[in-house]
Formats: structure tokens, sequence, C-alpha cells
């Protein structure tokens, strides 16, 4: 018969034995996991984040600032208190894409290789809000009402991106409807925004094929109008792709358009034209009353449009 000393003893080592067999095993587990499991740059440091995050994206040119601009960007900032600004430069942009989506490389060689400060620009908004989320707002744009009143109450728990109508109501004839680009709202990860970023990088690989020439010589002539390229039909077409995924059918501006309140289609907020684009539509007198405020007003300062596709 075995003592009790004996006995405790033998115990002791079965379940330390145990022990460390399930210790082995979660380890595995773990590093069989993290090979499948695809690291997204910055995702440990928004995880927490609820809502569409308290930050205002801004890009700066090579001639920063004016009287101008930075009346227009006080508006937004000093009127949101609770928000923090961040101003971007050619350098810090770069820099920050590199880091940021070192595990996309085509991502950052071809957002490097753009030879054109719009088509860049553009690019860098998508990246930055599906990366960080916020709100990206052009240098021309003017703060009309706190950030904190745009997306209505009921709207906010459900909604991953907020885009506004540039144009929508009053215009006369057949016309496209697109989303204004100088104002998006999102939360960070958004499928939709991934799907611009996918389908710029779609198109550029064609028409770079097309030409064959290398991505640092895709100019203006050769990539077609910005608005089209990288731009808000750019942001149009692909938030219809990729809400028509998500919700397995065909999306278009049919069940979105003329709008005098806010629409939520799957977990996008599309806002009628007063919001973003007022001085861009025309409402009847009967729609008035029914309209949101405007809450930004965008004074169309069109640095871009020129030859250069950037400031001078």
């Amino acid at each position: 018969m075995l003592s009790r000393p004996v006995l405790f003893s033998k115990l002791l080592s079965y379940y330390s034995v145990a022990a460390l067999c399930t210790i082995v095993l979660i380890y595995h587990f773990l590093s069989l996991q993290g090979r499948f499991i695809t690291r997204i740059p910055g995702a440990a440091t928004i995880a927490h984040r609820a809502g569409i995050p308290k930050l205002i994206w801004y890009k700066l040119g090579p001639n920063g600032l004016s009287e101008e601009t930075r009346n227009w960007t006080d508006s937004c900032i000093k009127n949101n208190p609770g928000y923090e600004a961040q101003f971007l430069t050619d350098e810090s942009s770069d820099d920050y894409v590199r880091k940021a989506f070192a595990s996309r490389p085509d991502i950052v060689d071809n957002y490097l290789a753009l030879p054109v400060p719009i088509y860049k620009a553009d690019f860098l908004r998508y990246l930055l809000l599906w990366d960080q989320g916020g709100i990206w707002s052009d240098l021309d744009v003017s703060c009309e009402a706190p950030i904190d009143e745009w997306v209505p109450a009921e709207y906010k728990e459900n909604t991953t991106l907020v885009v506004g109508w540039e144009f929508d109501q009053g215009w006369p004839g057949v016309y496209i409807r697109q989303f204004a680009s100088w104002t998006i709202l999102a939360k960070p990860r958004s499928p939709h925004m991934m799907q611009v970023i996918d389908d710029i990088l779609e198109t550029l690989r064609e028409k770079t094929t097309e030409h064959k020439i290398s991505v640092a010589n895709a100019t203006l002539d050769i990539m077609g109008d910005v608005v089209d390229f990288t731009g808000p039909r750019r942001l149009t077409r692909s938030v219809y792709r990729s809400l028509g995924k998500m919700l397995n059918r065909t999306i278009d501006a049919g069940e979105m358009q003329e709008l005098v309140r806010p629409k939520l289609v799957g977990d996008v907020l599309v806002m009628p034209g007063r919001s973003f684009a007022a001085s861009a539509n025309n409402y009847k007198p009967e729609e008035e009353p029914l309209l949101p405020p405007k809450l930004v007003t965008h004074h169309y300062a069109g640095t871009w449009k020129n030859n250069k596709g950037g400031e001078r």
C-alpha cells in the first residue's frame, strides 16, 4: 500500500504533466491560428472603438493652408472641440501608407507611384477611412452644423458609412447621380471603402496594361476623367457594387434618389443633396419643410483642376 506522501507526489506529477500538455496544446492551436488569420494594419488600435471615430482628416498641398482654407477648416475644428483634426502632407501621407499597408504591397507600390496629386489625394481618403475611420474633409469645405448632429440618432448604431448626394434634385434631363467625395464619414474597416480601393487598383492595372506603361506614367490623359477614375463617380459605383455584394441584389441610384430625408441602405446612410451639396440641388417648395439642415458648404476651390492635377 502506498504511503500518503508517495501517493500525493504521484498525483502532483500527474496533474503537472496534464497542465503542461494543456499549455502546449493551447500554444500549438494559437500558432496554427496565426497562420490563417490576416493581420490587418492598425487592427489592435481600433478594435475597441464604437461608432464613427471623432477624427477629421485633411490633406495639405505643397502650399499649405491659405487664409480662406484656414477659415474653412477652422469652422469644423473649432466648432467641434471633441474631434481631433489631422493634417497630412505629401511626406507624412506617403509614410503613413507605407506603414499602415505594409501587408498590401500592391496598395503601397501603386499609391507611391501615382504621378498625379489628385489621384493620390483621392486614393488617400479611402485608405484612411478604411484603416482609421472618421471624417474626410476637403480643405475647401466649411461646417454649418455640429458633426455630432449629422447622423440622426435612429441610424447611428447601424451605419458604417455616410455619403451624401452631390447631384440629386433639380437637374433637367438625364444626368449621372454621384455622391460627394469632399465629405465622407466611415467606421474603420468598412468593406465599402475597401471596394473603392480595389476598384481603383483594378482600373489602374487595366489602363497600364492596355497602354504598356508603368504606374508612374499614368497621366491625366491616359487615365481619363479624375471624377470617374478616383473621384465621386468611382466612389458611387464602388459603393453600389459593395452594397450589392452585401445585400445579394443589384443596387443603383433608383432606390435612393430624390431624397428629402436620409435613407439607410444596408449599412450605408445616404444623405439628401441638401446635406453636403446644397448649392448643387434645387427642391420644390413643398419639399423644403421636409429637408434636413445644410451640414457643410463646399466652396469649389478646385486647386487640382489644371493640367498637372494639383496645386501649382
